[in-house]
Parts: structure tokens; C-alpha cells; sequence
């Protein structure tokens, strides 16, 4: 009989525990995952678990940590690309965020429960997004390209359309990368065009 293989003896326990947590809590609701799942999805026995995590909270804190590093690292990706006025650079942001979505479901997903998205790590780097794009949004008012008004209302106007589009990509069992990269362009071009300065009317 073929021994099981025990993903600790193999040092990666701790990734293959995360792994379980994010495609367990996607699929179940942080309410009804426990530990004991976790162990079950990874292949391990029920203690196993407690070699890293010592409760299901510190299994949720490193789940909330490790959405905020992926979720920080593309914003970062797509603020780092040089050229453009300060609105190209706000859609770059964008669509950084749709592809997060497309790439990572599973984390994309459990970034959505309350009980993972309040968790210090997550709640910290997601504020820290927004206080980026806020600033591109202020930017973009001085030069001229944006139209005037609360940047805290624009920034929940584009917020809410590129949240609304992540999720349908992800929810989307069809979806290729080429039409998810299509409709990411297209939506914040048109969300861009949205927010641009109006003339004056005529007197």
C-alpha cells in the first residue's frame, strides 16, 4: 500500500495549510472552516495544524496577511509603470485590480469575509491602496484631467465599478485572460471618460 504523503515532513506544511484555509473558506464561509478542515484539505492529522497556527484566528491572521502582500504587490506593480498623466496612472490601478482578481481567486474571495478583511494586515493594506488612489485622484484634479468634486465619491464611483467587474470575471467559469484584460482596458477607459472635465456652458 502506498504510504500518504506527509506534507510536513516535506517543510511545507504552513504552505499547504494556507492553501487549504483560502480554498476552504472560499468555498465554505469563514464561520463553518475550522482547523480541523484545514488539517483534512492538507492531507495531515488533526494536530498537525498546531505545529504553526495555534488557533483558527492565527490561521485567518496569516490568511488576511498573506491577501494583503498579493493584493499590495500588484498595486505596486501597476504604480511602478512609468509614463502617462496621473488619470492612465489611476487606471493602471485598475486593472491591476481586475487581473488580482483573475489570478487569484481564492484569495480574492476570502478577501470579501468580514472576519478575514478585518484582520489588521488586510484592513491596513487595503487602506493603504486607497490612500494611494485617493492621491492619484487629487493629482489629476490639479492637472486639470479630472472633474472637480469629493475625491471620496469618485473614489467609491470607480471603487465600486472595478470591484463589480473583478467579481464578475471571477465569477465568470469562461473567462480567459485575454477577455478578462479586454474588458478590464475598456471598463476603466470608460469609467475615465466618466470623470473628465466637462466645458462650460455656453451663456
Amino acid at each position: 500500500m502506498a504510504q500518504r504523503r506527509s506534507t510536513y515532513h516535506h517543510g511545507d506544511l504552513r504552505r499547504a495549510l494556507l492553501d487549504a484555509a483560502l480554498s476552504g473558506i472560499a468555498e465554505m464561509g469563514v464561520e463553518a472552516f475550522t482547523l480541523r478542515e484545514a488539517a483534512r484539505r492538507a492531507g495531515v492529522s488533526p494536530g498537525a495544524p498546531y505545529r504553526h497556527f495555534d488557533s483558527k484566528d492565527a490561521l485567518l491572521a496569516a490568511v488576511a496577511e498573506e491577501c494583503a502582500g498579493r493584493l499590495g504587490a500588484a498595486m505596486e506593480r501597476a504604480l511602478a509603470e512609468g509614463g502617462g498623466d496621473a488619470m492612465k496612472h489611476f487606471r493602471r490601478a485598475g486593472v491591476a485590480y481586475v487581473r488580482f482578481a483573475f489570478e487569484h481567486p481564492a484569495h480574492f474571495r476570502v478577501m470579501a469575509h468580514p472576519a478575514v478583511a478585518s484582520h489588521g494586515a488586510l484592513a491596513a493594506g487595503v487602506g493603504s491602496w486607497m490612500q494611494d488612489m485617493a492621491q492619484a485622484l487629487r493629482e489629476a484634479q490639479i492637472a486639470g484631467l479630472l472633474v472637480t468634486g469629493p475625491v471620496e465619491r469618485l473614489l467609491t464611483f470607480t471603487q465600486a465599478t472595478v470591484h463589480g467587474l473583478a467579481w464578475l470575471v471571477v465569477n465568470d467559469p469562461s473567462m480567459t485572460r485575454a477577455r478578462m484584460e479586454r474588458l478590464a482596458e475598456e471598463t476603466t477607459e470608460l469609467v475615465g471618460l466618466g470623470l473628465l472635465p466637462r466645458p462650460a456652458p455656453r451663456g
